[in-house]
């Protein structure tokens, strides 16, 4: 188990990452969730609030996101999460690969880039001629 490190460089966040089996995130406050996609990337399976950013990245193939129905709800779905991937290295090495290929196909760079660029398309197409 990583314990959690205030200040770190990015290449010490990269390693203490790299070590670790799982990412948990029980933030109810995490509007971004960047740290969900970096962690998908280096092929772990995320548990996270289902609230926020990490909603647009995790699905089921992936991680697991609990509900913040109550305080107590919450921390027993926290704790069953990550008893299941705990006791199931099966699952997490599943759950991170689809993690890492989920990344690639829908939010590397090259994708945003291309989507956006459809985006744009799509809206000169739909604009009124005069």
């Amino acid at each position: 188990m990583n314990e959690f490190t205030f200040g770190l460089s990015q290449e010490k966040c990269a390693i203490k990452l790299k070590q670790a089996d799982a990412l948990v995130l029980p933030s109810l406050r995490e509007c971004g969730g960047a740290v969900v996609m970096e962690t998908m990337a280096v092929g772990l399976p995320v548990i996270a609030t289902n609230w926020g950013g990490p909603t647009d990245y995790i699905d089921s193939t992936c991680g697991i996101l609990v509900e913040p129905t109550s305080k107590e709800g919450f921390v027993k779905g926290l704790t069953d999460a990550m008893l299941k991937l705990a006791h199931s290295p099966e699952l997490r090495q599943s759950m991170g690969c689809a993690g890492r290929e989920r990344v690639r196909q829908h939010f590397d760079w090259e994708r945003k880039v291309d989507r956006i660029l459809e985006i744009y398309q799509q809206t000169i197409d739909d604009c009124p001629k005069h």
